[in-house]
């Protein structure tokens, strides 16, 4: 089964070896993306709806020239015989020069030109530079820089008449970057556009030169206005959809000498060219994995996102002085709280506005005034629901929680007949946030459970999962199980 059909990433669809649709290279970011082919164009524009559109590219796309738009299997037909070229007005899209980020498809009439043909282009008359370009003797050139100095590439791969060709290239906060049929050409200098905006950008060509354009056929273009994480500008499938994978030391630590690529979020196989980000943290509870949810979108937004959250929601006590009050008071241990994060006390649920400390101070009153002595405890169920909300309100397409995995040990753990009653806890609210919100809930404690009943794993041979006798803390081995639970659950 198709990522993209069960996970509603798109829909996209390769065609042939090098085709990609730049629809799905778009995804929900800011930006627009055009398949002339199709003669579909679609602007996603955040901050300004108004710009939102879907439909032809000739509605929204400036003709110079006046020879026809002429659109045959090849694209776009930018001839340079023809006085014919295309450019978007930047007001049109939310055009941002120090993110931008550019994918195009595309055929050339000949394999070398005694001028300068443009590929894609801003502003090369004013203080701004942002080419892709070809001139004689050479392929590809990108030129970004302020006006007064450039940074120059030039690609290696030699260009050929009539063959298909993609490109991937841009700038922002992290460093530039451009990949071609070819491989990579350049990555991480860091050398930004200017602040200035231009009216338009030239797509094919220089908005008002027709004289300079691609002499070839644009099929497909995305333009991308934000950042892009530096291990995904890198490949010709460059926002192939993103794996987020939240948690704690169960989804990543350091103390057992194991590698990233050895836990679950990189086993996890959901695809070519998906990239697996791991977020987990040591002792983090879910409060503080609510808090933090923004981190996963500093660099770009995730297609799937999973939390794997619970197994640090402890219980502290509230300290007899001062005087607790209805809204704020201190506790004995706030090590796992947030200031975002929402705890429970007698049975009621709020959030944390403040933290000094150890004295908490909430958003809303308790309508019972807690006494020193009582419990507050991480509220499992509103922290994972919560970051869920958060995750999905970012435009992430499918979100998952992952329960908690069995324990296996000689004794204390879980077994085929009972699961442990704390685990059981976890598990029960878990579950609900998942449900509650829409989430997917990968149900790791029966796909293991299922593999102790077929006799795979003997009840109580803590070895083979764990990394201790009573330590929750999986082994490579483990990880690949808890992978599969996750992969499972999701095709």
């Amino acid at each position: 089964m198709q990522l993209s059909l069960k996970m509603g990433l798109g829909g996209s669809r390769a065609r042939g070896a090098k085709g990609f649709d730049a629809f799905a290279v778009l995804g929900a970011r800011d930006g627009f993306a055009i398949d002339f082919t199709k003669n579909r164009m679609v602007v996603n524009d955040s901050a300004n709806p108004a710009n939102a559109f879907d439909g032809d590219p000739k509605e929204k796309l400036t003709v110079y020239g006046v020879d026809p738009w002429i659109v045959d299997a090849g694209g776009l037909n930018l001839s340079a015989a023809r006085d014919f070229a295309v450019a978007m007005a930047t007001n049109a899209f939310p055009f941002d020069p120090t993110a931008l980020h550019i994918y195009a498809r595309f055929t050339l009439n000949g394999a070398d030109s005694l001028d300068q043909r443009y590929l894609f282009m801003v502003d090369n008359s004013g203080n701004d530079r942002f080419a892709m370009y070809t001139t004689s003797g050479v392929g590809f050139r990108w030129v970004t820089g302020d006006g007064l100095s450039a940074d120059t590439e030039v690609s290696s791969l030699a260009l050929a008449a009539d063959t298909e060709y993609r490109t991937f290239f841009g700038a922002d906060a992290y460093g530039r970057s451009w990949v071609d049929d070819g491989g990579v050409q350049t990555n991480d200098q860091l050398h930004l556009l200017a602040s200035s905006t231009p009216s338009h950008v030239g797509l094919g060509g220089y908005p008002n030169q027709v004289l300079r354009v691609l002499d070839g056929h644009l099929a497909e273009i995305a333009v991308i206005c934000g950042d892009v994480i530096l291990d995904r500008r890198q490949t010709l499938k460059p926002l192939a959809p993103y794996y987020a994978a939240e948690g704690d030391s169960h989804t990543f630590n350091v103390s057992f000498s194991m590698l990233e690529t050895e836990f679950y979020p990189a086993l996890v196989g959901l695809g070519e060219g998906i990239v697996a980000r791991n977020f987990g943290a040591s002792g983090e509870s879910s409060a503080q994995m609510l808090a933090a949810v923004d981190s996963l979108f500093v660099e770009d937004i995730p297609s799937i996102a999973s939390i794997y959250a619970g197994s640090n929601d402890e219980v502290t006590q509230i300290a007899a002085s001062p005087v607790p009050t209805a809204d704020s008071f201190d506790v004995d241990d706030a090590s796992k709280l947030a200031v975002g994060g929402w705890v429970q006390v007698n049975s009621e649920s709020r959030k944390v506005a403040s933290l000094s400390g150890t004295s908490v101070v909430l958003e809303t009153p308790l309508t019972i005034i807690p006494i020193a002595g009582d419990d507050l405890a991480v509220d499992t169920f509103a922290n994972v629901s919560g970051w869920i909300q958060a995750v999905k309100a970012k435009g992430v397409a499918r979100v998952v929680v992952v329960g908690s995995h069995y324990l296996n040990f000689e004794s204390g753990g879980d077994t085929v007949n009972a699961e442990q009653s704390l685990r059981a806890s976890v598990r029960v609210a878990q579950k609900a946030a998942a449900l509650a919100e829409g989430a997917d809930y990968v149900d790791t404690y029966a796909h293991m459970r299922a593999l102790i009943l077929a006799g795979d794993v003997a009840q109580g041979d803590w070895a083979v999962w764990h990394q201790g006798a009573t330590n929750t803390h999986l082994t490579p081995a483990g990880e690949v199980v808890l992978a599969n639970a996750i992969r499972a659950a999701l095709f």
